[in-house]
């Protein structure tokens, strides 16, 4: 009993209790790991399934590396989570801070004033940083999904935005979210993919660093990595001087025809899941129904979905997301200093009746001339798997910009996927 002018007698603290299970001891030995590491790991709270996981599966010295990262997180001022509404600022400055390097180019893919913009776009979204008192070091985006990869149906995950500030590359920053930082639900993916920009070879470096599996796959594919070259077109904007009629805002009543149009268009396109409408009003809805806060900032919604109709009927749909408000590309070239910024709109969520090429040709033209009035000087087009739509908008003059799309399946005992990527669809909210 403890009250005024006594001393309490303190229990053991529960930070120092540590107990090393005799199998564990055996099987520690057996494996021929150094001593005290076993001790080491459960002192850091390492759960017992994940040290028999690298008894079975890992070497001494690399659990001896994951240690260290994970003392350096428990014990330092690096901090390893999920970012939340009160990190844009933070956020928005790691980015702006982290440029590619591209050949003679420096390239800084801005994100603000809001950060998050494309990842509210995706699916089981979840932004991982790393921060050191306040200041954001590094940051990456993971999304996991549904969806169709020759033929199978798989659940895939998506790791994009991965950035370093430039003052800490090289220090673990990216291996510390990628060993501690994880979410406990929305990375799940049988198959695994990414982008990446032509020219950037520090990244391909990076991934081989990462996965020297993948990096002797390179070496049988003649220096390439797994995966397929992917195309978008980029247009540039124009007022519109054609024919509106018919163009208009959707009604919540026509999606039921616009996923029949979509579906239609990119039926058996790997990487593509055919839409629901749930699943369309979902998007639209900006991931909740009715009015939103103002700190809740709008991405992409129903007044940024247009139909053309025709004789009473829908004939073409299409999305236009305002991603340059967000995202933008600058180049700068290393040596002259020339600037060049990209901040363009991109083409979502778009389909055709069969055969009527000419209609979603003047749907793109009028968002063309929407994405002009924007202030945007370049509309994205994922159109590279269509090409008589392709042939057709040539006047245009589009340009093609191609990146590799990496592809990792996944193994383990009684469990190997492998796909090959013969026709990739293109969602510019991953790219």
């Amino acid at each position: 009993m403890t009250g005024t002018g006594t001393t309490a007698t303190a229990e053991p603290s529960i930070f120092d209790r540590v107990e090393i299970p005799d199998e564990l001891v055996r099987a520690a030995r057996d494996k021929r790991w150094p001593d005290g590491l076993l001790e080491r790991a459960l002192r850091l709270r390492v759960s017992r399934g994940d040290v028999q996981y690298w008894l079975d599966n890992g070497v001494a010295e690399r659990f001896a590396k994951y240690l260290g990262d994970r003392e350096r997180v428990m014990f330092g001022t690096l901090r390893v989570r999920e970012a939340t509404w009160m990190d844009d600022e933070a956020v928005a400055d790691l980015y702006a801070h982290s440029p590619e390097e591209i050949g003679e180019w420096e390239v800084t893919v801005e994100r603000s004033p809001y950060p998050f913009a494309q990842f509210r776009l995706q699916e089981n979204a979840n932004v991982q940083i790393v921060e050191d008192r306040g200041i954001v070091l590094g940051a990456a985006a993971h999304s996991g999904r549904n969806t169709i990869v020759d033929g199978k149906r798989v659940t895939c995950h998506i790791a994009s935005a991965w950035r370093v500030r430039s003052e800490f590359r090289g220090q673990g920053v990216t291996n510390l979210m990628r060993t501690l930082g994880g979410p406990c639900m929305s990375w799940f993916g049988l198959i695994n993919y990414w982008y990446m920009r032509a020219g950037n070879f520090s990244a391909v470096d990076w991934l081989k660093a990462l996965r020297p599996d993948l990096a002797e796959a390179a070496v049988e594919r003649e220096g390439t990595l797994p995966g397929a070259p992917v195309t978008v077109h980029h247009f540039r904007t124009r007022p519109f001087d054609g024919d509106a009629t018919g163009i208009r805002k959707v009604p919540r009543s026509d999606t039921r025809r616009c996923v029949a149009l979509i579906n239609r268009t990119h039926r058996g396109l790997d990487f593509f899941r055919p839409y629901s409408e749930d699943f369309l009003r979902l998007r639209l809805d900006d991931r909740g129904w009715g009015p939103k806060p103002h700190f809740i900032t709008a991405v992409y919604g129903w007044d940024d979905y247009y139909i053309l109709e025709e004789a009473g009927r829908v004939i073409a749909c299409a999305g236009l997301w305002d991603r340059g408000r967000d995202v933008r590309e600058v180049w700068r070239h290393k040596t002259s200093g020339e600037t060049i910024v990209v901040a363009p709109t991109a083409l979502m969520d778009f389909g055709f009746a069969a055969g009527r090429e000419d209609a979603m040709e003047r749907l793109l033209g009028y968002l063309i001339g929407v994405s002009h009035g924007l202030g945007r000087h370049e509309l994205l087009a994922p159109i590279e798997q269509l090409p008589a739509l392709l042939e057709r908008v040539a006047g245009l003059e589009p340009a093609a910009e191609t990146r590799h799309m990496g592809v990792d399946g996944f193994h383990e005992a009684g469990l190997d996927i492998d796909v090959t990527v013969h026709r990739p669809y293109t969602d510019l909210a991953y790219w």
